[in-house]
């Protein structure tokens, strides 16, 4: 026997709101249309020895519009959807951030000391990856706080504009 067409679509209808409802509770930091948040991520030595750098800008940040339409030497900076970016930022304050973070910028962007630095429309907080020694729990923050980042950060897509004249012809031959 089938279920009544009704009790069909009320169960549907009930998992749809539970869904909706379960995605409207992720929590975030509101990140306002317009406003100037970047999160960076830099490690002066990867798993593999090279450097490694990663930054989330929100999309409507202003000065970035054109991101993908210029020419850039690397392509670390990815724009990610406003919400995102709050998601983002609530996850790295529930690991810490607001604990051990402190205000300011990096003082060597490029140094050999790996840090997390978040810029949220002007107010900059770092944190500096700990060294050997320091306290386990300070640690276990930064960690955590680099897997947060390297979680969003891979599953944003990006664009790179290429400069490659010759490009096209890739193609030739395959009509």
């Amino acid at each position: 026997m089938k279920p009544p067409r009704g009790a069909l679509l009320l169960a549907v209808c009930l998992a749809v709101t539970g869904l909706l409802a379960a995605c409207a509770s992720v929590p975030y930091i509101p990140v306002e249309e317009g406003s100037r948040v970047v999160v960076r991520l830099y490690e002066p030595k990867g798993a593999d020895g090279r450097q490694v750098e990663l930054a989330l800008a929100n999309e409507s940040y202003p000065e970035l519009a054109d991101l993908y339409s210029t020419r850039r030497a690397d392509a670390n900076l990815k724009r990610a959807p406003d919400r995102l970016v709050g998601e983002l930022l609530a996850s790295l304050d529930g690991a810490g951030l607001g604990v051990y973070g402190r205000r300011g910028a990096p003082d060597d962007p490029r140094g050999s000391r790996g840090y997390l630095f978040v810029d949220h429309d002007g107010v900059r907080t770092l944190f500096d990856e700990p060294p050997p020694g320091s306290d386990p729990e300070e640690r276990k923050a930064y960690i955590l706080m680099k897997l947060i980042m390297n979680e969003y950060y891979s599953h944003v897509g990006s664009k790179q504009y290429i400069d490659n004249p010759a490009g096209h012809d890739i193609f030739e031959g395959t009509r």
